[in-house]
């Protein structure tokens, strides 16, 4: 299984950090981190990032203000 934010999905073998973000039908913004593992992966490489069963990805929106 691999968790996205609080939700489970299956695990496939291959699948990617892409994949997973799909399946649980979430669409990162231009102000959201994606957070695998505790490791920031920037948007324009969700594609490559592999997965394994297990893996934690956490969306975590920037806020600013002063």
């Amino acid at each position: 299984m691999i968790k996205v934010n609080e939700k489970q999905i299956p695990f496939t073998p291959g699948m990617t950090a892409a994949d997973a973000l799909k399946a649980a039908g979430e669409s990162p913004g231009a102000m959201t981190l994606v957070v695998v593992d505790g490791k920031v992966v920037p948007r324009d490489r969700l594609d490559m990032e592999p997965l394994a069963d297990g893996a934690h990805i956490k969306l975590l929106t920037i806020v600013s203000g002063g």
